[in-house]
């Protein structure tokens, strides 16, 4: 008796954020997955969950093996990332009143 190897199918992050913005539009997951050609329309629910979770990088993330180790790294790249905005509009900011105040005098 010869075993059926299991394949799975990956998916584009930009397919997954198409399928969650439908479903969340009010869109019939089953309709969904059909159009989209997914295999099982559970998928979407747990691509939802990763969204309201993660945002869009929550579905480029392959949560494998250690799932909570990858929460953790994907807070520590948000963290890293709400830095890097934070200095970025305080740069805005300082050029503004640069700006604002060369008007002025």
């Amino acid at each position: 008796m010869s075993k059926k190897q299991r394949t799975y199918k990956s998916y584009s992050s930009e397919l997954k954020l198409e399928a969650v913005q439908r479903a969340l539009a009010g869109e019939s997951v089953k309709v969904i997955a059909h159009h989209l050609e997914i295999t099982d329309p559970d998928y979407i629910y747990k691509w939802i969950d990763q969204y309201e979770m993660y945002g869009e990088v929550g579905l480029k993330r392959k949560v494998r093996n250690h799932p909570e180790m990858d929460k953790d790294f994907i807070i520590q790249e948000l963290e890293m990332e709400n830095e890097i905005l934070k200095k970025y509009l305080q740069i805005l900011k300082r050029e503004g009143k640069q700006r604002n105040s060369k008007y002025i005098s």
